[in-house]
């Protein structure tokens, strides 16, 4: 990494030369001086301001350290993965955007451009440095596409073997919608939970009580075992779900009903994020580490602190229902329908 060279620098200079050290990902202020060769006490000054420009956000603020990020960060949550990844990830977006526009006269979709990228890097794994993650709405890469960077991504060679595959893909995925890009990916082995979760969404909209039921028994059964963090939203989901499901009053249940799907979007949320942290960390440089952690636990809080009272709040209201309103005997039908699905799987 060069450092900004040692000369007076205008107002517009320093904040410009701030903004492109960030480019690499979040630094602390240390960092950020020793790039642009600048003392601690200006760059901590310019980045206040910075700040109420909305062109940065303070990720980290403690007395040992204050992190810093741009707020246009093309990297998911502002994770610090390496210049490598960050540079060969962006250019291969790039790159596939740019002969979507060749090909079709407009950008992709953004959905449709990462289940391109995802399903090209699967292909030649060994050639990119551009780590898969799973996140809400299946694969994706670490970062996403913004074009007004595009003149400052590098340039990706490609073998006439990847550019006739990518050709391949792009005339595919033309003219499919997001919702159809994400049924492919999620028909792949090892997709069974986003499949389901699906399915599950399209139930929700019917009376097919026994079905849903079936279908968030099986999610529980798909459940990542490595995301122990949400397992305990999810159970309760489970928990209010089955109970729900088993109301005996029908206007009763349907309202139930709409306040679980509304409730299940969040829960998803929060399990789909606690995915991406868990796939994400191995692809960290360990002296990052410690700031992804920040990063992780942080987020992770702040959306467990915000949906497990709304859950408490649904379990309550259950638990305080006069039994003779849920049919008890369902909790056994249940049982039987997961010991099938176990079975079966």
């Amino acid at each position: 990494m060069v450092a900004e060279s040692k000369i007076k620098k205008t107002s517009e200079e320093i904040k410009n030369a701030i903004l492109n050290s960030l480019k690499e990902g979040p630094k602390t202020i240390t960092e950020i001086s020793e790039f642009i060769n600048s003392n601690w006490i200006t760059v901590e000054e310019y980045l206040k301001k910075l700040k109420e420009e909305r062109e940065v956000v303070e990720i980290v603020s403690s007395p040992k350290m204050k992190v810093y990020r741009r707020m246009d960060d093309l990297a998911f949550y502002g994770l610090p993965f390496s210049k490598e990844i960050r540079e060969d990830t962006f250019a291969l977006l790039c790159l596939i955007a740019k002969m979507w526009r060749e090909n079709n006269g407009k950008n992709p979709p953004r959905t449709i451009l990462q289940k391109v990228a995802v399903e090209f890097v699967e292909e030649f794994r060994n050639d990119f440095r551009c780590p898969i993650l799973n996140f809400h709405y299946g694969k994706t890469l670490a970062l996403r596409y913004d074009q007004k960077f595009e003149n400052e991504c590098k340039k990706l060679k490609i073998t006439q073997e990847q550019k006739k595959s990518l050709l391949g893909l792009i005339e595919e995925y033309k003219d499919w919608s997001s919702s159809e890009a994400k049924e492919k990916q999620y028909k792949k082995e090892g997709m069974e939970f986003y499949k389901t979760k699906e399915e599950l969404l399209d139930l929700f909209s019917s009376d097919k009580d026994e079905e849903i039921t079936r279908k968030i028994l099986e999610l529980s059964v798909y459940y990542p075992s490595e995301l122990s963090e949400t397992y305990e939203l999810f159970d309760k989901f489970e928990y209010c779900s089955i109970n729900i499901l088993n109301i005996n009053k029908k206007d009763m249940k349907k309202e139930y009903i709409q306040k679980l799907k509304e409730i299940f979007s969040l829960v998803w949320d929060v399990i789909t994020t606690n995915a991406f942290f868990h796939e994400a960390e191995k692809y960290i440089e360990e002296d990052r580490k410690e700031l992804f952690n920040y990063i992780k636990n942080n987020t992770m809080n702040s959306k467990i602190s915000n949906v497990s009272p709304i859950l408490e709040d649904l379990k309550s209201e259950i638990d305080s229902l006069p039994l003779e309103n849920i049919n008890l005997e369902t909790s056994d039908k249940s049982k039987e329908l997961l010991n099938r699905l176990l079975n079966g799987l």
